[in-house]
């Protein structure tokens, strides 16, 4: 099912790595989630702090714990230098997640500790919980 969303080039605004996910959920899941406003460059790492992201987050899904993390749960990680949010990744069992990278592909990487470390949530779509 993540086969045809594996090795697109990022480009903001169209597969950036939340542009990625809300993709796979409407074409593979038939889900929807409302992405707010965000600047379709690097700049969009100013408008997203922790707590904006789960507030826009808490409307479309039910937050979890990584020990029960499900496929396609949307993984949010942080800053460690702020309370920013830096990326999106969705996981897949077990312990990987399919994610796109700044002048990267999509692809499917180990959750290393380097992620791990920067874990801010795991939120599962209301409509699969």
């Amino acid at each position: 099912m993540v086969q045809k969303y594996l090795s697109l080039k990022h480009d903001y605004g169209k597969i950036d790595c939340i542009e990625l996910i809300r993709q796979f959920y409407a074409q593979e899941l038939n889900l929807s989630f409302y992405l707010p406003a965000y600047p379709k460059s690097r700049e969009w790492l100013k408008h997203f702090s922790a707590e904006s992201v789960d507030h826009w987050a808490s409307s479309w899904f039910t937050k979890v714990e990584l020990t029960d993390a499900q496929n396609y749960d949307v993984m949010i990680f942080k800053s460690e230098k702020s309370e920013l949010i830096i990326h999106f990744g969705m996981y897949l069992m077990p312990s990987k997640m399919l994610h796109v990278e700044e002048g990267g592909f999509s692809c499917i990487q180990t959750l290393s500790h380097y992620w791990v470390d920067r874990l801010h949530a795991i939120y599962r779509h209301n409509d699969l919980v």
